[in-house]
């Protein structure tokens, strides 16, 4: 679970130009037989010069996925721990009464929390989202 967090949201943005991307012709360079030297296949090929790069990084998204039954287990996990430890905090209503920052505060100042997390219905008060 920890690894999935820690490359949630990751991505490698370098490219090289590989055999494709690198400019020339596909026109063979040289005749294959005749003239006493090595054949000669293609001009961009990865071993010769100004050719393009054979294995060299790519675009890619680490974003591994997670199975949903295991976020919600996770989650079960942490809030029941959260709940034995008294670390949860009840609230009866999110409704505010107009969208103000600081009346939220107001009611969450004595709980004294650095780091809050709301879990809320989907039709939860205007106001508050």
């Amino acid at each position: 679970m920890h690894h999935y967090y820690s490359v949630k949201g990751k991505k490698l943005t370098k490219l090289v130009r590989r055999v494709g991307d690198v400019s020339g012709s596909g026109k063979k360079p040289a005749p294959q037989k005749g003239r006493g030297k090595a054949r000669v296949g293609n001009l961009r090929a990865p071993h010769r010069r100004n050719g393009g790069k054979a294995h060299g990084p790519v675009p890619r998204d680490l974003t591994e996925k997670i199975n949903n039954k295991v976020r919600i287990k996770a989650l079960q996990i942490m809030l029941s721990a959260k709940l034995y430890e008294d670390r949860i905090v009840m609230i009866e209503t999110e409704e505010l009464e107009y969208l103000k920052t600081k009346f939220l505060f107001e009611i969450l100042k004595p709980y004294q929390a650095d780091r809050l997390t709301f879990l809320v219905s989907f039709d939860a008060c205007i106001n508050f989202t």
